[in-house]
């Protein structure tokens, strides 16, 4: 019984014995295969990505290319910046890391929490920047505590540098931290946190030119994150340089010119399109978005009433007045229904559907050929022009002078203005067209709208005979020479007639823009004032002395010199200046004289001074300001 029970029991242990070996069999030869998996069929991946794992790729940003002027002088430059970014996988904790950091580099808590979200966004092996501009002091006291600071490193980066400071801040624009819109508008930029990008003008329009190509060093890092040495570079590619056709003298004569008035100055070469000058005010540094601006500062910027962050001189759009004349003379003559010699009477007003339309010159202008009609800006005379020809006609012209049309300029931030037809008041306000509509689109009012780019191209094209071009920023092989847009759609002979008239604008003696004269060749001008609040007038039109200065008209003068071989085109607008005559002819007389001097090499050109009236000056008072309604 025993004898049996013990071979039961080696029985049993025998087979429970082969059991486990098998089973030890089984786990060897699986712990086998994995190892021989591992080793040899993936070694060379993870040997790979262990290799991976102690090198550190650290993104050089490329240089960012100059904007130079059309002489080749520095717009806007670089200077060397210090940054202090961390590598959030080799920080031992982000949060805390930050919080070591803070005394050294002046950050506070906000700033830190600013940190850790932007690292949510971003891959946790690439460097996040902290902070930009560091002070010499804090670079010294990270630098010679880095390497109690996992992850921490100082880069060098190029600041952008305007070291004119305001001047043509409009046209050059200003960078600003990357934001995801910006993201969007540039998809095949692949960019960083706190990567600065053009916001406006220039630095927007041509961010991929200017921003170059970033390039890479692999580095080879410790457990902590130490650089240990450099495995491979790759050089950046430093971003293009843009040569503008701005001329830096015409330009801060043009913003000086204004002062401190709100308005803007375009001056244009008639015979190419390029663009010499414009100026907004106010305006703005943009060295204040560089070096960090504030929330307050900010806030300044955007609330203040005077817009200092808006180009007027592309964005503003204005009831151009009677610089809108000269359409409806051209459409007149056009269409032939006006002989340029022909009388027309203007008593004062006109009187049209129980409506009274007043002149300027509420006593009349008496008769009126049409030289006259402009050199004194005559309403009733173009209120008549207009009965002839109809909105359509004068539609088409202005759209041929370049008006109610992106000029193609290339700045995003450009407004079309607007040229008001049939169809687009049904489409609009649902309504027909009225006769009187017609009337006060003929002197630049009512519905019509025009940036000052927009007139400076108009007074261009009727300078240059007839051609309108696409208007330009930037310099070419050919001098910013620019497209066609428009040619042979305009007779000359009209032209011709149009450009008599506007030069008795300055030099005849009852011309509304005589203050614009000059005395380095003759010019040719038409004044212009633009209604602003028209509750603001009296019961025969005259305009009221509001106390309020916002309530004044704005002030417009287009004009173009020398007369008989036209260098510049130029437009001004002074908001709420009053008169055209008055406060923005001696704006564009300032860019004229120092333009054409310069081609004249400072000789002055006889029979361009004022001539003394004598006699004729106290027989006859000089004529009244302009002042549209």
């Amino acid at each position: 019984m025993l004898e049996n029970d013990h071979d039961l029991f080696r029985g049993e242990s025998r087979r429970r014995l082969l059991v486990l070996g098998g089973l030890t069999g089984l786990s060897v030869a699986a712990l086998a295969g994995r190892l021989f998996h591992l080793q040899v069929l993936k070694g060379g991946t993870y040997h790979d990505l262990a290799e991976n794992n102690r090198i550190s790729l650290e993104p050089i940003a490329a240089p960012r290319g100059r904007i130079l002027d059309r002489t080749g002088g520095v717009l806007v430059d670089n200077t060397p910046e210090y940054r202090l970014s961390v590598i959030p996988e080799l920080s031992g904790g982000l949060g805390r890391l930050l919080r070591r950091l803070a005394p050294y580099v002046d950050l506070s808590e906000e700033e830190i929490l600013s940190v850790i979200k932007k690292s949510r966004s971003q891959r946790r092996f690439l460097p996040l920047k902290v902070k930009s501009r560091l002070t010499w002091e804090e670079l010294s006291r990270v630098q010679v505590r880095i390497h109690s600071f996992p992850g921490t490193e100082i880069q060098t980066y190029n600041l952008r540098s305007y070291p004119n400071g305001t001047l043509a801040s409009h046209v050059l624009g200003y960078l600003g931290e990357v934001s995801s819109s910006d993201k969007n508008a540039f998809p095949t930029i692949n960019f960083r946190s706190g990567d600065l990008v053009g916001k406006a003008g220039m630095e927007r329009q041509f961010e991929p030119l200017l921003r170059g190509g970033e390039g890479v060093r692999e580095m080879e890092v410790n457990a902590l994150g130490r650089q240990v040495r450099e495995l491979n570079r790759t050089d950046p590619r430093p971003g293009m340089d843009l040569r503008l056709t701005i001329d830096p003298e015409l330009q801060r004569e043009a913003e000086a010119a204004l002062g401190d008035r709100v308005g803007a100055v375009v001056a244009m070469d008639p015979k190419t399109g390029a663009v010499l000058a414009m100026a907004s005010q106010p305006s703005f540094d943009p060295n204040m978005f560089i070096q960090g601006i504030s929330r307050k500062e900010w806030n300044a910027l955007l609330t203040d009433k005077r817009r200092p962050l808006t180009n007027k001189a592309i964005q503003g759009q204005y009831p151009p007045g009677s610089t809108f004349k000269m359409v409806v003379a051209l459409a007149a003559l056009d269409d032939g229904k006006l002989n340029p010699s022909e009388g027309i009477y203007c008593n004062g007003s006109l009187n049209r559907q129980n409506h009274r339309f007043y002149c300027w010159q509420h006593r009349g202008h008496g008769r009126m050929d049409l030289k006259q009609a402009i050199s004194q800006s005559c309403d009733v005379y173009f209120y008549k022009m207009a009965e002839r020809i109809g909105i359509d006609s004068i539609e088409r012209h202005a759209h041929l002078l370049g008006l109610g049309k992106l000029t193609g300029l290339g700045l995003r931030e450009e407004a079309a203005g607007l040229i008001p037809s049939r169809a687009w008041k049904r489409r609009r306000f649902n309504a027909g067209w009225f006769p009187g509509e017609t009337l006060i689109t003929a002197i630049g009012q009512g519905y019509v709208l025009a940036t000052p780019l927009q007139l400076a191209n108009m007074i261009a094209t009727i300078a240059n005979g007839g051609t309108l071009r696409r208007p330009t920023l930037v310099w070419n092989d050919k001098g910013g020479q620019t497209e066609i847009v428009e040619h042979g759609q305009i007779n000359r002979h009209h032209l011709s007639l149009i450009r008599e008239g506007l030069e008795e604008v300055v030099h005849g003696a009852r011309g509304t823009g005589r203050k614009a004269r000059s005395e380095f060749g003759r010019v040719a001008g038409k004044t212009g004032t633009s209604q602003v609040v028209r509750g603001k007038r009296a019961a025969d039109g005259k305009a009221l002395n509001a106390s309020n200065p916002l309530y004044q008209d704005h002030a417009l003068f287009v004009a173009f010199a020398p007369v008989d071989d036209p260098a510049i085109a130029i437009s001004v607008i002074v908001e709420n200046g009053g008169h055209g005559g008055s406060t923005a002819a001696p704006v564009a007389k300032r860019v004229i004289d120092l333009y054409l001097s310069r081609l004249s090499g400072g000789v002055k050109v006889a029979g361009t001074t004022n001539p003394d009236p004598g006699n004729t000056t106290k027989r006859q008072a000089p004529p009244q300001e302009e002042q549209e309604e």
